[in-house]
């Protein structure tokens, strides 16, 4: 049984794969996809997220699941397994931080973006978003995001559409200020040494947002018998370039966890 919340490319690739063997639920983050717009900036705290996500469980008549995470959906993932250890029968920690993005996003660049986003009003912040957005949709954004490192090399040039349309249409951008504060505010590095659950950890060593050497691995080695799937040209992009090893490594996982294979 699994649960990650909704990324355009993730859907695209893995949860079809996954929906053959188990149950997988999927949700869009307030102001991405089909939800509505944050209405306060409580509303997209980390554990607000989380309180969200047991909500749909238990509008799905679950009493658990496996969340699966995906870059901050990591940071989800902790804080539904903090408010509901009872409920989770596995975690999936895919590319991402257990708390202050920013801390390790980007490298030098990822505090002086934090605090750029801090300092914009919300107004300011929508017109520098739109201006990103000109230059994301350009044909060269492909190329020019392969050279900084934001997109891997084994990128195809329809899957980048993909993301680039989810970017583009899909997100709320006041709703994405308030939830990049509130992840770097957050910090889930407390609840490491105490997960009792098996933890699958996936981390990429090209991945400018989650570098392994800084993230993936100091969180693999905090969670009690976690275990890690290393991508050696892994970027924050392998949900697609590397969607085979990694749907494969989460199906064995929660294969394990079941104890058998479901096909639906």
């Amino acid at each position: 049984m699994q649960w990650h919340h909704d990324v355009a490319v993730l859907l695209d690739h893995l949860a079809p794969r996954w929906a053959k063997r188990f149950t997988v639920i999927t949700w869009d983050l307030k102001g991405h996809g089909r939800s509505d717009p944050a209405r306060t900036a409580a509303g997209v705290e980390i554990p607000a997220l989380a309180r969200d996500a047991l909500a749909i469980l238990d509008a799905e008549g679950l009493t658990e699941a496996v969340p699966v995470g995906f870059s901050m959906g990591c940071q989800v993932a902790l804080e539904i397994y903090r408010a509901a250890p009872a409920r989770v029968r596995g975690l999936v920690l895919l590319l991402g931080p257990s708390g202050r993005v920013f801390d390790t996003a980007l490298g030098p660049f990822g505090p002086a973006l934090h605090g750029l986003i801090a300092r914009l009003p919300v107004p300011g912040f929508r017109l520098a978003f739109r201006g990103v957005r000109s230059i994301v949709g350009l044909p060269g954004s492909r190329r020019l995001g392969q050279l900084l490192g934001l997109i891997g090399p084994a990128a195809t040039p329809a899957d980048v559409k993909l993301y680039v349309e989810h970017f583009v249409r899909e997100l709320d951008p006041g709703t994405l200020a308030a939830m990049a504060l509130a992840a770097q505010s957050h910090c889930a590095v407390d609840l490491l040494p105490r997960i009792a659950v098996p933890t699958l950890v996936v981390a990429g060593d090209r991945d400018v947002f989650a570098p392994a050497p800084r993230v993936g691995l100091p969180l693999h080695r905090a969670i009690p018998g976690s275990q890690l799937l290393r991508l050696a040209h892994g970027t924050h992009t392998s949900l697609f370039e590397h969607h085979l090893e990694i749907g494969a490594a989460v199906e064995r996982f929660c294969e394990g966890l079941t104890g058998r294979r479901e096909v639906g």
